[in-house]
């Protein structure tokens, strides 16, 4: 095997919920395409689940050469402007495929997203070779077919090491205490500090500054309304524990 190759293929367990994190790593690229539809909601919980590992997150927009990824670029420019590098890429033209080189080099990352949205490919990009498979969407519902079907680590030669995920469309965040899930969401921290209530929620509370920066258009509509339902999700996780 040349020297830039696979050094370590681990089996996923056969479970939809997926953990992408490992430790010691650097950082995570989170793989977007207009075609499928972006699960935003999936990107916060990658966020978040990076930000409690201390691991850099990197969204990158792929397929920039279709319709529909400029859109998508400003969906996620104007939701995680402030959590993330945020590049525009793609595979077919190697638009930001150079700048992507850079911001990894030497590091251990990971790549994670939706299937079908072009990880292996921005592999072989990386790479500038065909290392790993690739393949197109499903004819049912736009759903990825999915290529990498265990976990691969890949070695460059400059010293970058590549996790690359086999494709999900579901991830499960660790059981915490829900009261904690506004410190991950560093955008409201200028905000919150006006709130009425110490410790608020930005939930049920009355007198938030957080949603009247939502009204004020300050705070992306969308990135709130997926907060107030990943808090209700993991509230009634956390009261049900010890059921």
């Amino acid at each position: 095997m040349d020297k830039e190759g696979i050094i370590e293929s681990i089996e996923p367990r056969k479970t939809q919920l997926v953990r992408p994190f490992v430790s010691n790593m650097d950082c995570i690229v989170i793989v977007l395409a207009p075609i499928p539809k972006p699960d935003m909601m999936l990107v916060d919980k990658l966020i978040i689940g990076a930000t409690e590992n201390g691991i850099y997150p990197i969204i990158c927009i792929n397929k920039a050469d279709l319709e529909g990824a400029d859109k998508v670029a400003q969906d996620v420019a104007n939701d995680y402007k402030d959590e993330a590098d945020i590049l525009v890429i793609s595979t077919q033209t190697n638009q930001g495929i150079d700048l992507l080189r850079e911001k990894i080099r030497g590091k251990y990352v990971c790549l994670a997203g939706q299937s079908a949205v072009g990880k292996s490919s921005l592999i072989n990009c990386i790479l500038g070779h065909n290392k790993q498979e690739t393949g197109d969407l499903s004819k049912k519902g736009d759903r990825g077919k999915n290529t990498t079907r265990h976990i691969e680590i890949i070695m460059l030669d400059d010293g970058t090491k590549i996790a690359d995920t086999c494709g999900f469309n579901k991830l499960e965040l660790p059981l915490f205490d829900p009261s904690r899930l506004s410190s991950y969401y560093t955008d409201f921290d200028e905000y919150a500090q006006n709130c009425k209530f110490r410790g608020c929620n930005h939930y049920k509370e009355s007198d938030c500054a957080v949603k009247k920066a939502v009204e004020d258009g300050k705070i992306a509509q969308s990135r709130y309304d997926r907060y107030i339902q990943l808090f209700a999700h993991i509230e009634k996780r956390w009261n049900n524990r010890y059921n």
